[in-house]
């Protein structure tokens, strides 16, 4: 009988243990697919940032072309004014 504790705490904390690997195991698959999600996130943020400087450069590039081409077009019609 006096056997019989220590065998069922025995036997209890071996059942934990082989849960505490499971879960080990478990984490560490986790831990592998948030660092590759943090990766494609990082990503994610560089080409974001890589398409926003191209779009300002864009905006800024039509910016300018505007700029001449209203004042080519001041031009023109000061000289048809004078024509």
């Amino acid at each position: 009988m006096a056997d019989e504790p220590d065998n069922l705490v025995l036997q209890l904390l071996r059942e934990i243990r082989a849960d505490v690997v499971d879960v080990k195991a478990t984490l560490q698959k986790h831990g592998e697919r948030l660092d590759h999600i943090d990766q494609r996130l990082e990503e994610v943020h560089e080409t974001l940032y890589t398409v926003a400087g191209a779009a300002v450069h864009a905006n800024v590039r039509h910016d300018t072309v505007a700029e001449r081409l209203k004042t080519l077009e001041e031009r023109v019609s000061r000289l048809e004014e004078k024509a």
